[in-house]
């Protein structure tokens, strides 16, 4: 009898520390970010500064964008070079409203920018790059405003509030090798891992902020933000995105240059 209750306590135990270990196993965690502090463009060049203080449109310049809806034309370039020898370094975006010209050499355009006009609220989207390399995209998103004639930034978006915003929002669980991602609490999508050399998950197994870009041109209401998470496994010391997914939102700017405000993030989907 005695040998009885010790087998039954041994196995209550048991039972009570697998279902201790399943409910840990499903515990949701926020995402990490691997920016530890805001990033900037930076200044621009003072050779960019110089030759946008006297703006001429020439073959130095890329038109990005085009519209002719209201009337009023509204057009975006982004500087390529100041000369033959001289590079951009990825700095200068001018905006023309009908027949004036808005130099802005402090945005950062980088290689791959996009523009985005709305005709009905005359507002202005330029997505540009704060960060770029190997492995690494993290846009910045600006939002413009005009009067008609000038166009000025009235707020910003870096990779690093974004960032911040979505480690908010975004949360996952671990059950063995299947991800179960969350975005304010609703699940969004299960992925199984495949990659079996690297030794296991390490504790804090999830990672964004080296891939963070928008999509501005055609989206209905709000610019949308793109994140695809990292695995972070105990061997090594980068991130692996196999299997994992890419997670958009709607994103809201607080539209205004003095009640700046982190981003408001909605409508979180998963992309095919």
């Amino acid at each position: 009898m005695r040998k009885m209750k010790q087998w039954l306590m041994i196995a209550a135990v048991v039972a009570l520390c697998g279902m201790m270990t399943g409910c840990k196993s499903h515990v949701q965690r926020h995402v990490n970010g691997t920016m530890e502090e805001k990033v900037t463009p930076g200044e621009p060049p003072q050779a960019i500064v110089d030759l946008m203080k006297h703006v001429n449109i020439d073959d130095r310049y890329e038109t990005l964008m085009e519209d002719y809806r209201t009337g009023v034309s509204v057009i975006v370039w982004s500087l390529l070079k100041c000369s033959d020898e001289v590079s951009s370094e990825g700095y200068g975006i001018v905006v023309g409203i009908g027949d004036e010209k808005t130099a802005l050499p402090e945005i950062r355009h980088g290689s791959m920018p996009q523009a985005f006009y709305d005709a009905t609220t005359t507002e202005l989207w330029i997505v540009g790059s704060d960060m770029v390399g190997t492995g690494v995209e993290a846009e910045r998103l600006y939002y413009l405003l005009h009067d008609g004639y000038h166009a000025s930034i009235w707020d910003s978006i870096g990779p690093y509030e974004m960032q911040q915003a979505l480690c908010e929002a975004l949360t996952y669980s671990i059950d063995g090798q299947e991800i179960t991602f969350y975005a304010e609490g609703e699940k969004l999508i299960k992925v199984t891992n495949t990659i079996e050399d690297m030794g296991g998950f390490m504790d804090d197994a999830i990672y964004i902020g080296d891939i963070i870009t928008y999509e501005i041109d055609g989206v209905e209401g709000e610019p949308r933000v793109y994140v695809t998470p990292g695995v972070n496994f105990v061997v090594g010391k980068e991130l692996h995105y196999n299997d994992m997914p890419t997670i958009s939102a709607a994103v809201e700017v607080s539209g205004h240059p003095c009640h700046h405000r982190p981003p408001i993030l909605s409508d979180f989907r998963v992309e095919e």
